[in-house]
């Protein structure tokens, strides 16, 4: 009987804890604190009714599960959600301390895939750690830890002035070896286009001198169009793209051309939640890289708009929390984290409308993956950590007076 009381007793004290953990972050809040944390909802919800709906087909044809797909994202938005209330919970001085420490494991993670039987290749991509129980994809992490350490780097103290190269030799370093391991290594093009455009993003805003900026954005070019040229995939493809009415053997133009009738069949209202022709195996990847193609077909040129409203409304959330940040790492995350998340929104929705070539690239916070959903999640938290210390630090203000 003492047993039994003392464990409720624990359980109770842990409950107490729990709620008030929830109170601290989630209560009297700003307005783009609960502007962002609505969204965050709205778009992982919509993402797993979507995930749902794009895979049951595929899930039943493999192993006869409907649920398959959908269920390892509500795992991954369960880890994630308890991912994103520990950041927002913890203040932004021990998260930026948590930087070298994510880096050097998700670095390590990355060899393990690259180096040991451990990785896993899907689609010529060899970019996932298999755990026996479960697949994970470290280059996601690898983004919050390039975020994190250029964030570091360019606001901490140097022996160059900030208009000298030396300045930012570190932090192009670091993406260097990244792009080598993850980029020619791991042969993932869109995770290296990602990290890129968030790389040039924050050098700009970190106030990287222009004779400086065109050789870091012609280096970019140039390490984007290398990827493109390596393998014979990356070049048909790209091939394809660029001549869409070329024959096209080996059928590479296949997705974006099945993703464009789904549009196509949509309409302005769409055919319907749940009524997709195109994911019957005729668009591979539907729930992932082209799950925007079935929401054009399913709930038709409206709700992609509705979609692409929400995320430029999130980076509107974002560059306004930014905006407000006096800390320079803090505010130069933030920045960081926009770059990511709503540039790959915005980089998969152009190559679904054939606007870029396709790239394996995932349609964050809606797209199945548990993994993209964990980090993403995870630097989400870490954002809404730093708003929420923006709310608790009283700011001053210059009240004009009468003479």
């Amino acid at each position: 009987m003492a047993k039994r009381t003392n464990g409720r007793q624990f359980v109770d004290r842990k409950l107490t804890d729990l709620r008030g953990v929830l109170g601290a972050v989630f209560r009297g809040q700003s307005a783009e604190f609960k502007a962002l944390w609505m969204l965050i909802i709205i778009l992982a919800l919509f993402g797993t009714l979507m995930v749902y709906s794009s895979s049951y087909v595929d899930s039943v044809k493999n192993n006869s599960n409907p649920f398959g797909e959908m269920r390892s994202q509500l795992f991954g938005m369960g880890i994630g959600t308890a991912a994103l209330i520990w950041c927002a919970y913890m203040r932004p001085e021990t998260a930026r301390k948590l930087g070298p420490l994510l880096a050097g494991g998700a670095f390590i993670a990355q060899l393990l895939v690259l180096f040991t039987f451990l990785g896993k290749s899907v689609n010529g991509n060899r970019n996932w750690l298999n755990l026996g129980f479960a697949s994970v994809q470290p280059s996601e992490f690898l983004k919050i830890a390039l975020i994190m350490m250029v964030s570091a780097f360019v606001v901490g103290r140097s022996n160059f002035d900030r208009m000298e190269w030396q300045f930012w030799v570190p932090p192009l370093v670091t993406f260097g070896v990244i792009f080598v391991f993850v980029g020619l290594m791991s042969k993932d093009m869109g995770t290296m286009i990602v990290m890129a455009i968030v790389l040039i993003g924050m050098f700009f805003l970190g106030g990287l001198p222009n004779h400086l900026f065109k050789w870091v954005l012609a280096a970019g070019v140039g390490g984007i169009f290398l990827l493109f040229t390596l393998g014979g995939s990356r070049r048909g493809r790209i091939l394809a793209w660029m001549f869409p009415d070329a024959p096209d053997p080996a059928q590479y133009n296949w997705q974006a051309q099945h993703g464009k009738w789904a549009f196509a069949a949509g309409g302005l209202f769409g055919v319907g939640a749940g009524n997709s022709k195109m994911k019957w195996s005729w668009i591979p990847e539907a729930q992932n890289d082209f799950i925007f193609a079935i929401i054009g077909e399913e709930y038709g040129l409206i709700g992609a708009l509705i979609v692409i409203a929400l995320f430029v409304y999130l980076a509107v959330t974002l560059f306004r929390i930014a905006k407000k940040t006096s800390d320079d790492y803090q505010r130069l995350f933030v920045y960081g984290v926009t770059f990511w998340i709503v540039g790959q929104a915005f980089i998969n929705i152009s190559v679904v409308l054939t606007m870029l070539p396709v790239l394996g690239v995932n349609l964050p916070l809606i797209s199945s993956g548990g993994t993209s959903m964990v980090a993403t999640l995870m630097a989400l938290g870490m954002v809404m950590g730093i708003e929420r210390n923006n709310h608790l630090t009283p700011r001053l203000r210059v009240v004009g007076g009468r003479r």
